[in-house]
């Protein structure tokens, strides 16, 4: 039988407990059909899909990139379960396209033989824009938010709300808790310098 979901919520006019899903969230989970021991079929939720809007200038001009990372967040110090694992795991290799430069490798686990795309068609913009792609991480509190929580982990690295903020506002890369580093780097390097041109 499928397991029951554990995120409860108290309903705020009668008190009682119930799941925290959508009425299809439910369906889905009490179908027989899509029982997750049966048909093999795990379904869970992204928690947080963070997405951020930079305009970046430098020398060479100004340039529009995006940045996305989702998150599942896991409260009162909650683990993540087996098949949950799995399968954010491979979703944040897929969404990842952070590409090796002269200064470092990729950071993070990628999907072998996959490049996604770096630029993509922004409906907001009505144009192509570049597209930087973080993957997905784990933020665990141990309470329910950050305001009630003792400590707090970001992929099992502890971390404090000042840290959080910067990482939900892509200031500090989400793989290596550093200041993330905007500069264009394309065509920076392989090309000579001509002399006297």
């Amino acid at each position: 039988m499928t397991r029951r979901f554990g995120n409860l919520v108290n309903c705020p006019h009668c008190g009682r407990s119930h799941t925290a899903e959508t009425a299809v969230e439910r369906w889905i989970r009490n179908c027989r059909e899509l029982d997750s021991i049966q048909a093999g079929i795990a379904r869970f939720d992204i928690d947080v899909l963070m997405h951020r809007y930079l305009t970046l200038r430098d020398k060479r001009g100004t340039r529009l990139v995006q940045a996305i990372m989702f998150l599942e967040i896991k409260t009162l110090g909650a683990e993540l379960a087996d098949a949950q694992q799995d399968t954010l795991g491979m979703l944040s290799q897929v969404l990842r396209n952070r590409r090796r430069n002269m200064y470092r490798d990729k950071r993070g686990r990628h999907l072998g033989d996959h490049s996604p795309l770096a630029s993509a068609y922004s409906h907001m913009m009505g144009r192509r824009v570049r597209l930087r792609m973080f993957g997905g991480h784990l933020l665990r509190l141990s309470g329910t938010s950050p305001t009630d929580s003792d400590w707090m982990t970001w992929d099992n690295k502890r971390i404090n709300v000042h840290q959080l903020i910067a990482l939900l506002r892509f200031d500090l890369d989400p793989d290596t808790l550093r200041p993330i580093d905007w500069r264009r780097r394309s065509g920076a390097f392989g090309m000579q310098r001509v002399l006297f041109s």
